[in-house]
């Protein structure tokens, strides 16, 4: 995508959110070109974990005896 650097400036937000998804931002101006991209992914906890974690099925009903509940702690 093209735009100029009063543009790229006012829409930082949605120019940066399209460099995170791979695209490229050019920014064009009198004296050259520059390329706007994401160098590094951000990696979300379930993404950090993929293939690490096992899930066995979900939680229906208590995991613990009832004498193992200690309510004053």
């Amino acid at each position: 995508m093209k735009t100029n650097v009063r543009t790229f400036l006012r829409e930082f937000a949605t120019f940066k959110a399209r460099a995170r998804r791979g695209e490229t931002v050019m920014i064009e101006d009198r004296e050259g070109r520059f390329h706007f991209t994401a160098v590094g992914v951000r990696k979300t906890l379930l993404g950090a974990g993929r293939g690490k974690l096992i899930i066995k099925g979900d939680i229906v009903g208590p995991t613990l005896k009832n004498s193992a509940w200690k309510p004053s702690l």
